[in-house]
């Protein structure tokens, strides 16, 4: 993997986010909070965990090997997650697009907070991160299909499709 691939799978990252967030920006506020079971109790708890899952990693790549995380204090609504979502996200493609190839190998130190040590190449985390992400938007979209709304494709390829036309 090089270090422009990783830009452009950062940027399907993104795109695929926002299409996430803008469903779940139209359900009712009581449907975006109502507890439905899965990996977590409620589509908001579930996109919480997506945004907080980058943090932790991009503060791990900054050299912080547990990672902070957000504080979600006053995300009562989908605006406020996106709005906390875009601030990060110039913050993370800052990061993204100022690598090399050679630093993709850099080893990255993590701690968990479940009390696991180890180290790993800087782009192995980079591509976990997008794939915990998509794992993880797909359960979004079950539960915003559960709820009553209308979920957004967000395949890899339908990004490549739509980049392209808005390329010419």
């Amino acid at each position: 993997m090089t270090a422009a691939e990783l830009v452009d799978l950062f940027e399907y990252n993104r795109w695929a986010h926002q299409r996430t967030l803008e469903a779940a920006g139209e359900l009712e506020p009581d449907q975006y909070e109502r507890e439905t079971g899965g990996s977590f109790p409620s589509l908001r708890l579930t996109l919480q965990h997506v945004l907080a899952t980058e943090v932790v990693w991009l503060s791990r790549w900054e050299g912080h090997s547990l990672g902070e995380a957000p504080e979600y204090a006053g995300m009562v609504d989908v605006n406020a997650l996106s709005r906390m979502w875009n601030s990060f996200w110039n913050r993370q493609f800052s990061f993204v697009t100022s690598l090399a190839d050679d630093e993709l190998s850099r080893p990255i130190s993590i701690r968990t907070r479940t009390g696991i040590e180890t180290v790993q190449p800087l782009g192995e985390t980079m591509l976990h991160v997008v794939n915990h992400s998509t794992y993880h938007r797909g359960q979004a979209a079950s539960l915003v299909r559960m709820l009553g709304g209308t979920p957004r494709a967000t395949d890899y390829f339908l990004y490549c499709l739509t980049r392209g036309a808005e390329e010419e």
